[in-house]
């Protein structure tokens, strides 16, 4: 048979593949395209914030568990020598080595500038004031030898007086407060006694000479920093020599003192106190010093708050206290405070009180009862009678101390009295002049 011959080769065909191209749609079929997809960042932010929050954790974890804690404590101090200080000048620019004396030309060193421009000028002020100069020996003295002008008359001054508020000025009290007349408590500065032996009692209260053929008579207004106005008329309108009484927890309390005490009233502050129908919703009632179930130690703490209010009375008074004066085991406590704080305690008479003086009197404590109230009526036709009265006593040596309340018929009734005075042989006395000395 004849052989045949196979090609083992085998044909490859080598022409390129074609890219398959887009699905073709059948009829009928919508077509359909990819979007590319963008990449999110906040999901990449907050793997990243989890991952750095992982390992945080573990850190701290590996601190806890194997770290010294004697590492975070300093093992030496390094002293740091103090920065260089840049060198003097006496100028901004210069190098030298002592400041300049600018007034050397006019001034000789160690004399009072102010003082020498004034000598060639008259020695008083606008005011009338002398004026003093620098001695050889640093001492003050006055300028000799300078044109004097002067005095004002007392003609001139009746005929223009300077005034505060319609009252002239010059009988204005010590600013308060004076230093080491205070200590402080949990609610501020309360009154204390001053290590050299002053006293609140002392300082604030208004001094007072006795005038000749005149024999004393004083008023104590209270009820003030309640009502704004007729607070402003009280202290605007009633002489300086009578005695105004603050309530504690008034608003705007050392405010008001001081515009009392600018034009020449000493005060007080009215400390609340139980009365037989005590009502937790009256005025100063949270700090109402009581009785019976209250402890000392209780009282003695709204007795500091009361007393840190404000600063510039000289004494204290009451405010009701029916219930609370009757129980010496609570009052004994709150006098021997007052005592030691050096104020004095003027008692208005307003409730029966049969044990205080003597309880006062016990305690060391300034102590003054007063003889009538005055408004126990507000209306003028009684307040008027009651202020003859008082006229009569006085006049008859009894030198009386009377209270009244802050009402429109009080204020006007008081002043008319007032000016009747002098006619009547007496002359006004601040309360503080009539509180009996201690023994």
């Amino acid at each position: 048979m004849g052989r045949q011959t196979f090609d083992t080769k085998r044909r490859v065909n080598r022409s390129p593949k074609k890219r398959p191209g887009p699905p073709q749609n059948l009829p009928g079929q919508t077509a359909i395209r990819r979007r590319p997809q963008k990449p999110s960042l906040w999901r990449h932010a907050f793997g990243a914030f989890s991952i750095l929050l992982a390992v945080g954790a573990a850190l701290a974890l590996y601190i806890q568990l194997y770290g010294d804690p004697a590492d975070a404590v300093p093992q030496q101090l390094v002293a740091l020598d103090p920065p260089a200080m840049p060198a003097p000048s006496d100028t901004l620019n210069g190098a030298g080595t002592a400041l300049p004396d600018l007034l050397g030309n006019d001034v000789p060193s160690g004399i009072n500038p102010t003082a020498v421009i004034a000598k060639a000028q008259d020695e008083r002020d606008a005011l009338g004031n002398p004026i003093y100069t620098a001695g050889p020996d640093g001492e003050l003295e006055h300028l000799a030898g300078q044109p004097q002008r002067p005095a004002p008359s007392a003609a001139a001054d009746a005929s223009n007086p300077i005034t505060i508020n319609g009252q002239p000025i010059g009988e204005g009290l010590v600013r308060a407060p004076v230093s080491g007349l205070s200590r402080n408590s949990p609610y501020g500065k309360v009154p204390a006694k001053a290590p050299d032996g002053r006293t609140a009692f002392k300082v604030y209260a208004r001094p007072y000479n006795a005038r000749a053929n005149t024999k004393p008579v004083s008023l104590m207004i209270g009820g003030l920093g309640i009502n704004r106005s007729l607070t402003q008329r009280a202290i605007n309108e009633l002489p300086p020599a009578v005695t105004l009484a603050f309530a504690a927890h008034a608003p705007n309390l050392q405010n008001q003192i001081n515009q009392a005490r600018t034009i020449g009233h000493e005060v007080l502050i009215e400390l609340p106190m139980e009365s037989a129908e005590f009502n937790p919703a009256e005025p100063g009632a949270t700090h109402t010093l009581r009785s019976g179930g209250t402890s000392a130690a209780e009282n003695k703490r709204n007795l500091d708050w009361l007393l840190s209010r404000a600063s510039g009375y000289f004494a204290v008074t009451n405010y009701n206290g029916g219930a609370f004066l009757q129980r010496s085991d609570s009052v004994v406590p709150v006098l021997a405070n007052l005592s030691d704080a050096g104020v004095g305690f003027v008692f208005d008479n307003s409730v029966d009180a049969p044990s205080l003086p003597t309880l006062a009197s016990a305690s060391k404590l300034p102590f003054l009862k007063a003889f009538s109230l005055i408004d126990s009526a507000p209306d003028t036709a009684s307040i008027t009678a009651e202020l003859a009265r008082i006229t009569a006593l006085a006049q008859s040596g009894g030198a009386p101390v009377s209270v009244g309340f802050t009402y429109p018929q009080t204020i006007d009734a008081v002043v008319e009295w007032v000016n009747s005075l002098d006619a009547a042989g007496l002359t006004l006395a601040p309360v503080s002049s009539r509180v009996p000395p201690t023994r």
